[in-house]
């Protein structure tokens, strides 16, 4: 009778524990993650190589783009729940009122757009009456007028050809359609291919400091709660380990991104990775949202911090919110 009454609890445990395995198996959250073939998205590669949002019961599918900016369409056309961008790419976005900024991911230092140039030039001031590409609605185009204006060349009165993408600007630059233009990325070392192309510096004497954002749409924010907090739980673990294991956070990203391991831990170097909300962040955002409706890329000024949502932070990690006083 005792060896019966044992089996059935044990009998008995067994269903539980499957019951609870099936229960847990259930509640993983499945989350689209949008990052840029650069190193915008190393905190989401360590995450998913790591364990990270298996840790926080995330089963993530995890899409990268050409730009940031396509990250954030996709989010806005529902293909994403999450993506990450530059505040810059972010600005005219947010008058769709659909996409919420959760957290800041980077606080880069300057740098990271390189200046390429035909060999005639040989200082920034040379670049007065020549022909300049200009991705336009990008950080990149901030950069370049804040870099003209530097040097005393008036970008009201040169020549700035707008351009479509970064290939067509390395594109333009191999046909001599145009003398100068600020790449980034892989474009650098296809601009440095071009016979009589160089690069001249890079964007540092801008001055220009841009962030970059974890954002979400409104739908998510409010439907799943619980899926953002775990990202952002995920992506907290991530970026610590980062910090500490910084050498193999480069192979990881460098063998996502399939760039060049040493390009890819020059660029990482001045990302200065971050799960947090600043006032400094948003300090620079207003400072985009300024530049963005006198340049008429905004046919109003946009109010960046109407879009944050620093709950979902808050409830986690508050010691990495600090925007209230």
């Amino acid at each position: 009778m005792r060896t019966l009454t044992n089996i059935l609890r044990a009998a008995v445990t067994l269903a539980l524990a499957g019951v609870l395995l099936t229960t847990a198996a259930r509640a993983a959250d499945d989350v689209t993650i949008g990052v840029d073939f650069n190193v915008i998205g190393a905190q989401v590669w360590i995450a998913q190589d790591k364990g990270f949002f298996r840790k926080h019961g995330v089963n993530a599918s995890v899409q990268p783009f050409a730009f940031g900016i396509d990250t954030v369409d996709a989010v806005l056309a529902g293909r994403l729940d999450f993506g990450m961008a530059i505040d810059f790419a972010l600005n005219p976005r947010l008058r769709s009122g659909q996409l919420r900024m959760i957290s800041a991911i980077i606080e880069p230092d300057p740098g990271f757009h390189k200046l390429a140039v035909r060999a005639s030039i040989q200082k920034p001031e040379d670049l007065a009456g020549k022909r300049i590409g200009l991705a336009k609605g990008t950080s990149a185009h901030l950069v370049t007028l804040s870099y003209l204006r530097r040097f005393g060349v008036n970008p009201d009165t040169e020549i700035l050809i707008p351009m479509p993408s970064l290939t067509e600007i390395v594109a333009s630059l191999r046909a001599d359609r145009i003398d100068a233009a600020f790449v980034w990325g892989d474009a650098v070392a296809r601009a440095m291919e071009i016979p009589n192309v160089r690069i001249l510096g890079d964007d540092t004497p801008a001055n220009v400091l841009l962030n970059g954002y974890l954002v979400t749409s409104e739908k998510v924010s409010a439907r799943r709660p619980q899926a953002v907090k775990s990202v952002l739980m995920a992506l907290i673990d991530a970026t610590e380990w980062m910090r500490a294991n910084f050498e193999e956070g480069v192979d990881i990203v460098a063998s996502h991104a399939k760039s060049p391991r040493e390009r890819v831990k020059a660029e990482m170097l001045i990302e200065n990775y971050t799960i947090s909300l600043k006032p400094k962040q948003l300090d620079g955002f207003e400072k985009v949202a300024d530049f963005a409706a006198i340049n008429g890329l905004t046919p109003s000024r946009m109010n960046p911090r109407e879009f944050v949502d620093s709950s979902f932070l808050e409830a986690v990690a508050p010691g990495l919110v600090t925007l209230r006083e």
